[in-house]
């Protein structure tokens, strides 16, 4: 790896709290797709997702099966597909250059590249000594910065940290021509997870749709309301509500949905995301904290009960 050629990207990863939503759209851009932020949460399913584990784990946003959304940014002609995965801490030299080579195969043939490991990071390119990573935020409150770099030999930063996963994300010709057909299948995911949040989850200490809320609540009983998890996912969940409401407050002319009911969605989901972000303020008292949570429960249950509405309309 040593011998690599420098090689540098014109992509760019925005701030998005939801990070790996921050390199869909930074795929996107690149490839020159006319999508905007709201459509990618909603065409790719992210924006119908929370996930909250009984404790308020940080890890909340990451750990559940994401890749049950790739067929759907299928439809948005982006395809996403996992090429390497090790644990940092415990790979052998020959994992790591079989993973460092994958990524550069990959970047050299021009698909945009990202890493998961403490968070989702694009990979903006490489040099002699290592890939180089985004930085979305910069310094955080109360949280080390990503890594800026993937050093190739050592792996510096990375090491101590959880399953270290690299994707790509190229463009295709999806498979849906109109946004009526793209929508429906979000729809169809998001009614799943609501009704069948155990499909979709990752181990048993998570819960999704309404069990996030059982769980949410439960975390804030035993105490973990004023943690660094507890405003990440308040953040997070927020942050994917808000691109509903935005959606569908502006759905596009080819949907042709009744606009009593696409205002009632926006209105519902903009009602869960003013309560989530309320829940994740970290000096706020327990009690509020729950009134906060309890008012987000309520108001996703109402916006899938409209939900449920917009299958048969686009038929």
């Amino acid at each position: 790896m040593a011998n690599s050629a420098s090689y540098a990207m014109p992509i760019h990863q925005s701030n998005l709290n939801t990070s790996q939503m921050g390199v869909i759209e930074a795929a996107s851009s690149y490839f020159g797709l006319p999508w905007s932020v709201p459509d990618l949460f909603v065409g790719g399913g992210h924006a119908f997702v929370t996930n909250v584990s009984h404790d308020l784990c940080p890890s909340s946003p990451y750990v559940w099966q994401t890749m049950k959304t790739w067929p759907l940014y299928k439809n948005l002609n982006l395809s996403v597909e996992m090429i390497g995965f090790t644990l940092p801490g415990e790979s052998s030299d020959d994992e790591r250059e079989k993973f460092n080579e994958s990524l550069i195969e990959a970047l050299d043939a021009g698909k945009a590249c990202s890493v998961l490991c403490l968070d989702h990071q694009v990979v903006v390119g490489y040099d002699q000594q290592g890939f180089v990573l985004s930085q979305p935020w910069g310094p955080m409150p109360d949280a080390d910065p990503t890594p800026p770099r993937l050093t190739f030999d050592s792996w510096e930063g990375f090491l101590n940290g959880p399953p270290l996963i690299a994707f790509t994300m190229s463009k295709s010709n999806g498979s849906n021509s109109s946004w009526r057909d793209s929508l429906n299948d979000a729809v169809s995911y998001a009614l799943d997870v609501w009704d069948n949040p155990n499909n979709h989850t990752e181990g048993e200490i998570y819960g999704m749709g309404p069990d996030a809320y059982v769980n949410w609540l439960k975390g804030l009983e035993d105490g973990f309301g004023n943690q660094h998890g507890a405003w990440w996912n308040g953040i997070v969940w927020s942050e994917c509500k808000y691109m509903a409401s935005t959606f569908f407050a502006v759905q596009p002319d080819s949907l042709n949905l009744p606009a009593e009911l696409t205002q009632n969605l926006s209105s519902a989901y903009s009602d869960a995301a003013s309560a989530l972000m309320k829940a994740s303020e970290k000096e706020l008292d327990t009690s509020h904290k729950k009134e906060a949570v309890e008012r987000a429960s309520r108001a996703e249950s109402s916006a899938v009960s409209l939900l449920r509405e917009i299958p048969a309309l686009l038929h």
